[in-house]
C-alpha cells in the first residue's frame, strides 16, 4: 500500500494550475506540492468491499480518524473523488495553534467557561499530539515549535487585546502574554499577545507519514473514487460509487470539508462557506523572524466572523531563501461582484503584506481555498444528526483545520468504539445553536 506519485511539472505561472490538481477542490497551486512529482495516488475501487468503517475523505481529518481506528484494530478503508490531500488540507497555509479566530471571549459568552476550558484543552492536545506522532514516527514533515502573535488590525482597540487575553487565561492559557515588542523589525505591530509553543508543518509531508504509518494494518485508502450515494439500511452503512461498486460498513464517517449528506441533519442551516485567498512570496532566508502572525480582523466588517490576516514562513531547500504565505481577504463563497473578484483579493493581500513585512520578493503562489465557518464557533464533530445511526460528521473547521481535522480523529474513534470522549459535547453536531 505504499504511497505512488507521477511525474507532474509545477506550472511556471503561480495561478494556472497543475493537471492533476485542478480536477479536485481549487484552479490554482498551493506551495505544499511543490516537491511532489505528482498526486498522492492509491488504487481506484474496483469490486465490493465490506468494513467495520468507511470514511469518505482523504484530508487530515479523514486519514487521522483513518489511522486512530486501525491503530485500535478496526478495519477501515478511506475513499476519496480526487486524491490524498488535493482537497481542503492541501490549500491550507497548515498553522497548528490553539489560538483561535473566534476568540475566547465570544466562545466563553457562547459556550460558557467549560465550554471555553474545553476548546482550549482540545486545541492544546491536537497540537501535542501532531508533535508526538511526527516524532515517534520520524515523519520528515518540518515539523516545528515557535510563538504566535496575535495584533491589531487598523480598524480595532486594544481593548480588544485585553478581552481576549483575559478570556484566555480563564481558559486556562496561561502562557499567553500581552508584549510590548513584537518580533518585528519592519513594522511596529505592537502591543500584541505572545501564544507561545504553537506549531507549523509541510501538511502533505505529515499526511504521506500518516498513511505510510498505517500501511501495515490493512487500511484500504481509494483514489479517484467518488461516493455518489449513502444510506443506512438496518443498521449497516452502504455507499455506492460513480462507478457501480458498493463498500457496506458498520459505521460511516463523512470528513469532506462540507457534509454530503444534509438531507435531514441541514447542518447547513448553522455554518456559512467563506472563500479564503493566499499568496506566497519569496524572502531572504532568516530575514524574517519564524513565528505565526495573525491580525484581529477588519471590525467594520458585517461577518461574524471578522476578515483577518495570518502569516506563517515556509522554509524551503534554497539556501538563499524561504516563503512568506500570507493569508485573508475572506468572503462569503457565492457573492460575486468586483469587490470579491479573485485577482482583485490577490492583489490586496500582495499590497499588505509588502506594507507589514516589506517584502521585495516576487509572488511565487497564489491559490484559495474554502472555509466553513459555524454560527457559534466551534466544529461539528459527531454523529451526523438525523434519523441514520453510525453516521459521522467533520465539518466547521473555522479556520484551524490542522487542529480541527486533529480532534477530529481522536472524538471519532472514541465515539465509534463506544468510548467516552470529555470534548463531544462541545463539538456535538446536535447541539443546540447559540
Amino acid at each position: 500500500m505504499d504511497l505512488t506519485v507521477e511525474d507532474s511539472t509545477m506550472s511556471e505561472h503561480p495561478k494556472a494550475g497543475n493537471k492533476w490538481e485542478v480536477q479536485s477542490s481549487g484552479y490554482t497551486d498551493s506551495s505544499w506540492f511543490s516537491n511532489l512529482r505528482g498526486p498522492l495516488r492509491f488504487n481506484k475501487l474496483n469490486q465490493n468491499i465490506s468494513v467495520d468503517v468507511a470514511i469518505v475523505g482523504g484530508g487530515i481529518a479523514g486519514i487521522t480518524t483513518a489511522y486512530l481506528l486501525s491503530k485500535s484494530g478496526e478495519s477501515v478503508a478511506v475513499l476519496e473523488d480526487g486524491y490524498i490531500g488535493s482537497g481542503e488540507t492541501g490549500r491550507t497555509t497548515a498553522h497548528i495553534t490553539h489560538a483561535l479566530d473566534d476568540r475566547y471571549y465570544n466562545i466563553e459568552k457562547k459556550h460558557g467557561s467549560k465550554g471555553a476550558k474545553i476548546a482550549a484543552e482540545s486545541h492544546t492536545a491536537a497540537i501535542d499530539f501532531i508533535d508526538r506522532f511526527a516524532r515517534e514516527e520520524e515523519i520528515d514533515c518540518a515539523f516545528e515549535r515557535l510563538d504566535g502573535f496575535l495584533f491589531l488590525d487598523t480598524s480595532d482597540k486594544i481593548s480588544s487585546l485585553e478581552k481576549e487575553l483575559k478570556a484566555l487565561k480563564n481558559a486556562g492559557i496561561s502562557n499567553a502574554k500581552m508584549v510590548n515588542e513584537s518580533p518585528l523589525e519592519s513594522a511596529d505591530i505592537s502591543p500584541c499577545i505572545c501564544f507561545p509553543s504553537q506549531a507549523q508543518f509541510q501538511p502533505m509531508q505529515y499526511l504521506i507519514g500518516m498513511v505510510n504509518a498505517m500501511s501495515s494494518k490493512g487500511v484500504q485508502i481509494l483514489t479517484e473514487t467518488h461516493a455518489q450515494e449513502i444510506n443506512m439500511v438496518n443498521n449497516e452503512g452502504i455507499i455506492r460509487t460513480d462507478n457501480g461498486y458498493k463498500v457496506t460498513a458498520q459505521n460511516i464517517v463523512l470528513a469532506t470539508n462540507a457534509p454530503i449528506v444534509d438531507k435531514v441533519s441541514k447542518i447547513y442551516d448553522n455554518q456559512v462557506a467563506y472563500r479564503t485567498y493566499v499568496i506566497a512570496a519569496k524572502i531572504q532566508k532568516n530575514g524574517i523572524p519564524l513565528a505565526l502572525y495573525w491580525d484581529t480582523g477588519n471590525q467594520i466588517s458585517k461577518d461574524h466572523v471578522k476578515p483577518y490576516h495570518y502569516v506563517r514562513i515556509q522554509k524551503t531547500e534554497d539556501k538563499d531563501s524561504d516563503l512568506l504565505i500570507v493569508g485573508g481577504e475572506d468572503h462569503k463563497t457565492g457573492i460575486a461582484n468586483e469587490k470579491t473578484d479573485y485577482e482583485a483579493k490577490f492583489k490586496r493581500l500582495e499590497l499588505w503584506m509588502r506594507k507589514i513585512f516589506s517584502v521585495q520578493g516576487p509572488i511565487m503562489y497564489a491559490w484559495s481555498g474554502q472555509v466553513m465557518e459555524p454560527m457559534d464557533g466551534m466544529a461539528f464533530i459527531g454523529p451526523n444528526p438525523g434519523e441514520d445511526k453510525n453516521v459521522y460528521i467533520a465539518t466547521g473547521d473555522s479556520g484551524n483545520g490542522m487542529t480541527h481535522g486533529t480532534i477530529a480523529g481522536i472524538i471519532l474513534c472514541d465515539l465509534i468504539q463506544g468510548k467516552e470522549n470529555r470534548w463531544a459535547n462541545l463539538y456535538n453536531p446536535n447541539r443546540k445553536m447559540k
